[in-house]
């Protein structure tokens, strides 16, 4: 069983899926590993680490390509990728699968078998696979960085000879594990931290990492059954709208978060709410790619807007791309163990396991989406 891993394409993709940490991991398990030459520089991992850990570094994507059983990626294959393919090779990747429904369609055409890790249920068998969770947790931090880098005052609580220096104030919106981590990265800077959330069980965990929750009083259900915040109604949007609207007035950071799966990210802040904030505020906005959660962001772009910067990025993760890649190349690499049988190394789709027949949403030709 051979195992491909090609250079991301995607436009400030720097992240790689797979390490010479976990090659060796392959390795041991049976796997060849064949990687297209640069796959890892952008990410901090050079060709001779790769070849030391075992690797083949072939010359190109299609040579890397060629003979594999399984494709490793960060993001889902581009048009170009898709036409160095073969029928019944398997896929796992980033597809952003309940966003890109129609993309789907051109894999299962491929007769590919493809997975998508960004459907990973929620159970505790899945964690170690969580490539959201960790990623996001990259993210959640790069995130306040960022948002500091950008800001013309100091996070923490200076007492100097000449006067005291205010702690700078952030306020996370949506408290996943993004956002959590967030909280804990602005709290270790030293800044007084806020945040909301539509799900009102997340404040202990607010609390616990020394943030202040914006509670919203109200008897609705505002998340799924398996943990995951759900569209609410318009009252609770308005009375979530004033008390964001409340917090901007004091905020010099926001950052936001929000995001419902297979939806557009809801608008938490408009450009009427906007006019709240003291002048040079930041706002970093997580959710710009899928429509933003601040009225007006761009993703990979940052705009002015009564003098507050609005930064839209859903990428942070690939800003720390040797970190990141880390981590996702093990979720790949615990995914990979758990769908191979280990003595044969042939593939098990046991599609009574949860984990597969989530995931899986191309097989023998069929779109698998379509019923998901």
């Amino acid at each position: 069983m051979q195992i491909a891993v090609i250079k991301e394409t995607l436009k400030n993709e720097n992240r790689v899926a797979i390490t010479p940490e976990i090659t060796k991991k392959y390795l041991a398990l049976g796997f060849n590993i064949n990687i297209e030459t640069g796959a890892g520089v952008k990410a901090g991992f050079s060709d001779e680490e790769y070849a030391k850990s075992g690797a083949k570094i072939c010359p190109s994507a299609k040579h890397a390509i060629k003979d594999a059983n399984i494709v490793i990626k960060i993001n889902a294959p581009t048009d170009d990728e898709i036409g160095l393919l073969s029928p019944s090779q398997i896929i796992i990747a980033n597809f952003q699968a309940l966003a890109q429904k129609t993309y789907i369609s051109k894999f299962a055409k491929k007769q590919l078998t493809c997975f998508a890790l960004d459907l990973l249920p929620r159970i505790s068998r899945a964690q170690s696979m969580d490539i959201l969770s960790s990623q996001n947790n990259i993210a959640g931090y790069k995130a306040v960085i960022e948002a500091l880098n950008f800001l013309p005052k100091a996070a923490p609580l200076m007492m100097t000879s000449a006067g005291t220096i205010s702690p700078a104030k952030v306020l996370i919106l949506g408290t996943g594990v993004a956002g959590l981590q967030a909280i804990a990265t602005a709290k270790r800077m030293g800044a007084q931290v806020f945040a909301s959330d539509i799900r009102p069980n997340t404040k202990e965990q607010v609390e616990s990492l020394g943030g202040k929750f914006i509670e919203i009083k109200t008897d609705e259900v505002t998340e799924t059954s398996d943990g995951y915040a759900k569209e609410t109604s318009k009252e609770f949007q308005k009375l979530q709208k004033q008390a964001v609207s409340e917090a901007l007035k004091q905020t010099d950071v926001v950052i936001t978060t929000a995001l419902i799966p297979g939806k557009k990210a809801p608008i938490l802040i408009d450009y009427q709410m906007l006019k709240n904030m003291p002048q040079n505020s930041v706002i970093i906005d997580m959710a710009s790619a899928y429509g933003g959660n601040v009225e007006g962001s761009q993703d990979n772009a940052i705009i002015e807007k009564n003098g507050i910067k609005i930064i839209g990025n859903s990428n942070l993760a690939s800003a720390i791309p040797f970190s990141a890649s880390r981590l996702f190349a093990q979720n790949i690499y615990n995914f990979v163990y758990n769908i191979v049988d280990k003595t044969t190394l042939k593939l098990n789709l046991n599609f009574d396991d949860e984990i597969i027949s989530a995931t899986c949403i191309c097989n023998n030709g069929h779109n698998l989406l379509e019923n998901k």
